[in-house]
């Protein structure tokens, strides 16, 4: 009856998949216009406090038989099945996650910045278009280069943010957020000039 044979040991399913490979649908960068809002972000502007979804209701519990009780998590949960980042509560699209908040850095950082909308949008396509791993270094570093690069170089815009520059025309904006994420002086030179070399040899500069 084959009882004499040692049982075979199946080992335990992953508990969670990450994927950075083209995936059954084939989402790897965003490709939806978002049509179905789902606002459970109080802190999107998007999202005003209403009588029916509010801080008070967020923060409330579902009884049971929910994959997250907290309200807030379940319907952050629905947001981002609505927008390619998963398809499940365990499998993310990686490629996806990773482009989304790419994006999202380059974006909120340039607009903190004040970039001209001109200025922004080559910021986004340029630091979207590069592979942040072969840089070695902070994605918000190389960031902060680019858009100071693309200010600094832009002939219509007098204001300075070369990270050498002295002059009354500096925007002191562009200080305060090296400061703020503890860019060393080596390290914002260093990187403002890679940038200036690689996007002058691509003739974007």
């Amino acid at each position: 009856m084959g009882w004499g044979k040692q049982r075979q040991t199946l080992s335990p399913a992953p508990m969670s998949t990450v994927s950075d490979t083209p995936t059954a649908t084939s989402i790897a960068t965003p490709n939806t216009e978002r049509e179905t809002y789902i606002g459970w972000d109080l802190s999107d502007p998007r999202n005003q406090p209403t009588d029916g979804w509010n801080w008070k209701r967020a923060g409330k519990f579902w009884k049971a038989d929910f994959l997250y009780l907290k309200l807030t998590n379940y319907y952050q949960h629905l947001d981002q099945i609505d927008a390619g980042l998963k398809n499940g509560p365990t499998w993310w699209n990686q490629a996806y996650f990773t482009q989304w908040s790419n994006r999202d850095l380059i974006t909120n950082l340039s607009s903190q910045l004040e970039l001209l909308p001109r200025q922004q949008e080559r910021a986004i396509r340029y630091f979207l278009g590069e592979d942040l791993r072969t840089w070695g270094i902070q994605k918000e570093l190389v960031a902060w280069a680019i858009c100071a690069y693309l200010v600094h170089s832009d002939e219509r815009d007098k204001r300075k943010a070369h990270p050498l520059s002295t002059s009354e025309n500096r925007i002191e904006q562009f200080w305060d957020v090296a400061y703020s994420l503890d860019f060393t002086r080596a390290e914002r030179v260093s990187t403002y000039h890679k940038v200036q070399s690689k996007m002058e040899s691509e003739r974007g500069g």
